[in-house]
This record gives C-alpha cells, structure tokens and sequence, in this order.
C-alpha cells in the first residue's frame, strides 16, 4: 500500500466513522456489470436456439465471442474504476474480492470442462450444464459476503440464486430455460448490484 492510498483509506475511515456507518462494499459495478451482460448473452442465446435471427448455429459463436469480447473490455474498465475509490483495501472489500474471485475461478472450470465435454462426446447439450451451476456460485459468492461484512439484505438475493440454480439445472435442456437464466441474472446480480452502486463511497478530498 502507498503513502497516498493509506492516507486516502484513513480519511476515508474517519468519515465513516464521523457518519456512524460501515464501509459499504465496492462490488456494484462488477455485479450490475455481469449481470445485465449475462441476461444479453442468455436472451441472445435463446433467440439462436429459437432460429430468430437467422443466423443459424453461427450463431453461438457469434454470441459467446462477443460476450468474451465485451467482458474483457468492462473487466479492465471496472479494475480501472475501482482502484481510484476510496477504501478498496478495507476488510470488507478484500474479503468481497476474494470470495468473487474464487467464485470466477470455480464457474470457469465448469466452464471449460463443459465446452471440453461437448467438443471431445460431440455432446451439443454439454454446456447446458454451465449456467444452473453458475447460479448456484452466484448464490453461495453472495452468502459468503453476506456473512463475512455483516450485509443481511445480500442473502435474499443469495436464496433467490440458489433457486434459479435449481430450476436450470432440473429443466437444463429446454430452450426457454435461457430465458429463465436471463432474468436470473437481472434479479441475483444486477439489481443487487445496483443497490451497491448506490451506497458506494465518493472519492474523499
């Protein structure tokens, strides 16, 4: 840590300690941020699976590598945003940062076992299997930073992911279960998300 965030980190806790509130976590964006671009990506997935563009199976990789695309580009932009506010380094935020990036670790062995499976048994529904486990991280990432900053309000949206995880994974192969993945990622990311965004600190001068 340098001499400038430490100082901008101790001014930071005093004016919460002036407002008699905890440090609000800093995770929003990232949330608001995967979630609306989850819903996109699982309607336009749908709208492929359904022959609505009429584009055909061309259509998947269009989709997924517009999605890996995008992702790259807001990743950078959110780490760039997020260094610049005050109190990144508190107690909260770390043990927030580290229970998603766990979380992302874990959803991306299944993703890639997944698109493993499909490529090596030619199993075109073998990625169906990704986004009823992703939820169920999603809902677990969100407990877990419920409980560790003492944010309660968070675990609604934790059962609520949950849930959908167990909806995807009993009707994984319908197509409208993407639609279904689709406003999951509405109501368990990006409107808790939201929320965060929110209650996020200004920058302390």
């Amino acid at each position: 840590m340098t001499r400038e965030e430490m100082l901008q980190d101790l001014a930071y806790a005093r004016s919460l300690a002036e407002e008699g509130r905890n440090a609000p976590l800093l995770g929003g964006a990232y949330l608001l941020f995967w979630g609306v671009l989850n819903s996109l990506a699982f309607s336009a997935h749908w709208g492929v699976v359904e022959d609505r563009f009429g584009v055909g199976n061309a259509g998947y990789g269009m989709v997924w590598i517009s999605y890996g695309v995008l992702a790259a580009i807001g990743m950078t932009l959110l780490r760039m945003r997020t260094r610049v506010k005050p109190g990144c380094t508190t107690i909260g935020a770390r043990a927030e940062r580290a229970v998603w990036t766990g979380a992302a670790f874990a959803l991306l062995a299944i993703v890639a076992g997944s698109i493993a499976r499909m490529l090596i048994s030619q199993d075109p529904t073998a990625p169906n299997a990704i986004f009823g486990a992703a939820f169920a991280i999603y809902g677990a990432a969100l407990f877990a930073v419920s409980m560790m900053t003492d944010q309660s309000w968070l675990r609604a949206f934790a059962w609520l992911s949950i849930s959908v995880a167990g909806t995807l994974c009993l009707f994984a192969n319908e197509s409208w279960a993407y639609l279904i993945a689709a406003l999951g990622s509405l109501l368990v990311l990006a409107w808790p998300g939201l929320i965060l965004l929110r209650r996020e600190p200004s920058a302390i001068v």
